[in-house]
């Protein structure tokens, strides 16, 4: 079947979520440039750093709560008010100077904003058959990515330009639309008996679900790789005397290639093994910072991204597909949360552990995302699948 074929199989309540999430992804304005928004207050890369710690922090409740939310009272009304209550936090955190208060802010941010994630997640495993997955989340990609290649970019010119206030502004924005959006046109999809959702029936699945565990340490080891980009990534780039514009674009690259090559990678790639696929996405991704041993050139960070994003593009578009094989069809919600709490804990450590580290010995850290992403590579393909709920 050819790749339109696909699209055209793909359900109107799908393309709905497409578009809205684009909308979100575009705005997503702040976090990119959160830690220069704090060091630009007067405050270290050290504090910055426990600042955005801090927003990853919340991210462990959101878990929690967004995955029971998503399986019991639906995901569209979860995805709404976790939107709707995330701009007026984010306007608040516009206003913060210190960065205790701002960690404070953050914390709660995270918290709200990330509540949402397991409901989108499920919602996608809820409407689309399972052997059209792969084809839609390689789609929801594209769009994530088209508007995070024209996002940063323009939120780097009113960095440089303007304010930082008018990242917030855009931010909050566009997650109030997408949170409109959802209330409005997007279904609630699976909806599970208040006796079965609790975390209880979930834990007791998740503990004997050896992949999933395996696929939860490779998030961990991952999210950490990836938080990099945001942190030490545009850090480095300043420290190194280049211009915050360039630094937008040079991020927007990132974008840019996906929506142009993702789709007929992941179609080349169609016959590989996934665990394979996987692995090799993620020894990319953390060996592209081994660029920077060698020089901190505006070409070396151009390189960086380059393999970084072949990377990305490998594990990014079938690990979704691969968690959602071993996920029941009951507690989608809550092994979405669950494995949401692998990217907590990944981009915690790597905000806060990995700013300090930066500070002293940025090429340990370097070498060590290359280490973390050939861990997470041999997790996935020395633990046996043993679950399988999907072609």
């Amino acid at each position: 079947m050819s790749l339109f074929s696909q699209l055209q199989l793909l359900p109107r309540s799908f393309w709905v979520l497409v578009g809205a999430t684009f909308v979100n992804r575009f705005g997503v304005f702040v976090v990119p440039f959160l830690t220069l928004f704090i060091t630009a207050n007067g405050n270290t890369a050290a504090q910055a750093g426990y600042a955005v710690a801090a927003y990853s922090l919340g991210g462990f409740i959101a878990a929690w709560i967004g995955g029971w939310m998503a399986d019991r009272l639906g995901r569209n009304v979860t995805m709404a008010v976790s939107a709707l209550a995330g701009a007026v936090c984010m306007m608040a955190m516009s206003q913060a100077v210190d960065w205790r208060t701002l960690a404070a802010l953050a914390f709660i941010t995270g918290a709200i904003n990330e509540a949402g994630s397991p409901a989108g997640a499920a919602l996608v495993q809820d409407i689309v058959p399972p052997e059209h997955r792969v084809t839609a989340y390689v789609v929801q990609r594209f769009a994530v990515n088209l508007a995070w290649s024209l996002g940063p970019a323009a939120a780097g010119f009113l960095a440089q330009y303007s304010s930082f206030f008018w990242l917030f502004v855009v931010d909050a924005t566009t997650s109030a639309v997408f949170g409109v959006i959802a209330w409005m046109f997007l279904p609630r999809g699976r909806r599970t008996p208040r006796e079965h959702a609790g975390w209880g029936h979930a834990w007791r699945s998740i503990r004997a679900n050896h992949a999933f565990l395996a696929l939860f340490g490779a998030c961990v080891c991952a999210a950490w790789v990836f938080r990099q980009t945001n942190t030490t990534f545009p850090l480095h780039f300043e420290r190194s005397g280049l211009p915050l514009d360039l630094l937008g674009l040079v991020l927007a690259l990132n974008g840019v290639m996906i929506c142009l090559f993702e789709v007929a990678l992941a179609n080349g790639m169609r016959q590989w093994p996934v665990r394979w696929v996987l692995g090799l996405g993620y020894i990319l991704m953390g060996a592209s910072f081994l660029t920077f041993l060698i020089s901190g050139s505006l070409t070396a960070f151009t390189l960086m991204m380059v393999v970084f994003t072949l990377g990305e593009m490998s594990a990014f578009s079938r690990q979704q597909a691969y968690s959602a094989s071993l996920s029941p069809e009951d507690m989608r919600g809550r092994y979405v949360g669950f494995l949401s709490l692998a990217w907590c804990a990944g981009n915690t450590a790597s905000s806060a552990l990995g700013m300090m580290l930066y500070d002293h010995h940025p090429e340990v850290l370097w070498v060590l995302n290359a280490v973390l992403g050939l861990v997470a590579a041999l997790l996935i393909l020395y633990t046996r699948k043993t679950q399988t709920h999907e072609s």
